[in-house]
């Protein structure tokens, strides 16, 4: 009997260290716990679905609270009265907007399952992450093939700003738009460090922007390619007032060749309006031929357990849930990013989003892969400043329209670096 009853207890023990989740989980029955999530259309009837399963099988309840474009001032409006989520999404700013009220995850079971990308992007000075991180979402060039292929243009031959130009060129003049871009904050913040930061471009400015002493004069390396690309027709004529889904249904049926600064999810969602879409997923460009092309690592998928939460153990017990592979690898299909557990990566090697970054990464052995531009050299607030500066750029590419985009980014940058640096 003692060595039946040793036995019993070595597979127990055996189970838990094979599967922590099994047994957490059982920490949640009973409770109601609160999760806020940013997600919407697809991917947020697939995590639906997920909780769905999860209360079932755990015998608790999640409430779901959805914001749609209010999700970020309702976080805030709820950090000023602390009273937020058990758990909620933290859409890249675990670190800098939101590590003072997550509780810090490393001695949690899943820690050990994260890749190098993510915690080069969760984790603090200290080394300390606040989420888990499902998926990594990545930032680069999308390319449509279909469109490459009867302009006569080698995507995989471009490997600087001056190559893009020419083949924005052959493709025009092959009837086709260039650049599918539709009005963004990110046609500026998401590929701006290939002009501005990297060694070997044409510019090297990163301290300067992180101490506040960034000279906004530089900008126009950025500006000035984009005011070229607007004056030679490269972007719908229309892109000011498109919406997305009139500009996604166009990359769908094969109008136009590239998406600057965008991440994987998009060209999953075009497949869904053509499966026979033929797309890539390229770095971004670099300015020099000794500049290097880069691809933007961010935060996709995850989640954060506030430090005052009443309900810890519940709200861990769900986080466990959510790393389990089969849970995970779900949420990466729905997504569209790579997923950033290594225990998962078998898992979703074949799906789309996954395959095209695998595909990437076997043509191109140099890449820089470094956290999306604004969330690392940019202070809080800027992003819808991009916006408005994106919107000025379109009205007036002149000379003049650039200096006042200059201006107004500049006064802008500086007021909101101040306000977060006082003291």
């Amino acid at each position: 009997m003692k060595h039946i009853l040793v036995t019993v207890l070595a597979l127990m023990m055996t189970l838990v260290m094979l599967c922590p989740t099994v047994m957490a989980e059982s920490d949640a029955a009973g409770t109601t716990i609160e999760v806020a999530v940013n997600f919407t259309g697809d991917v947020l009837a697939t995590f639906e679905e997920l909780v769905d399963a999860y209360e079932e099988a755990n015998g608790c309840t999640v409430t779901v609270s959805t914001y749609g474009d209010d999700f970020e001032s309702t976080l805030k409006t709820r950090m000023a009265s602390n009273s937020l989520p058990d758990v909620w999404t933290t859409h890249g700013w675990s670190i800098i907007r939101y590590s003072e009220y997550l509780m810090p995850l490393n001695d949690q079971s899943w820690y050990s399952d994260l890749d190098e990308s993510a915690l080069g992007v969760i984790a603090d000075d200290d080394g300390n992450i606040y989420v888990l991180m499902v998926d990594d979402l990545v930032n680069g060039t999308l390319v449509n093939l279909t469109v490459c292929e009867a302009a006569g243009v080698d995507p995989y031959a471009i490997y600087d700003w001056d190559d893009f130009t020419e083949a924005c060129a052959k493709i025009k003049e092959a009837g086709y738009t260039p650049i599918g871009n539709s009005n963004s904050p990110g046609n500026l913040a998401n590929i701006a460090g290939t002009w501005l930061n990297y060694e070997g471009e044409k510019a090297e400015l990163s301290a300067e922007m992180l101490d506040g002493t960034f000279d906004w004069e530089n900008f126009k390396l950025v500006l000035n390619d984009w005011a070229n690309w607007y004056a030679n027709g490269y972007l719908y004529a229309d892109k000011s007032t498109a919406g997305s889904d009139d500009v996604r249904e166009r990359w769908a049926s094969d109008k136009c060749a590239f998406f600057l600064g965008n991440d994987t999810s998009y060209l999953l969602n075009a497949r869904k309006i053509n499966p026979d879409g033929n797309y890539a997923f390229l770095p971004t460009f670099a300015s020099t031929k000794e500049g290097k092309q880069f691809v933007g690592v961010g935060e996709g998928t995850a989640f954060g357990i506030w430090k005052d939460t009443q309900n810890e153990a519940a709200a861990k017990a769900f986080l466990n849930y959510m790393a389990q592979p089969e849970v995970a690898s779900k949420m990466g299909k729905a997504t569209g990013n790579i997923s950033s557990l290594k225990s998962v990566a078998d898992l979703t090697k074949e799906e789309y989003g996954q395959k095209l970054v695998l595909d990437m990464q076997a043509k191109y052995g140099d890449v820089l892969y470094e956290n999306l531009w604004d969330r690392k050299y940019m202070p809080s607030g800027m992003w819808s400043i991009f916006d408005s500066a994106e919107k000025m750029l379109t009205d007036d590419y002149s000379e003049a329209g650039i200096q006042d985009v200059v201006d107004y980014l500049a006064e802008s940058y500086t007021d909101l670096w101040e306000s977060q640096n006082e003291g």
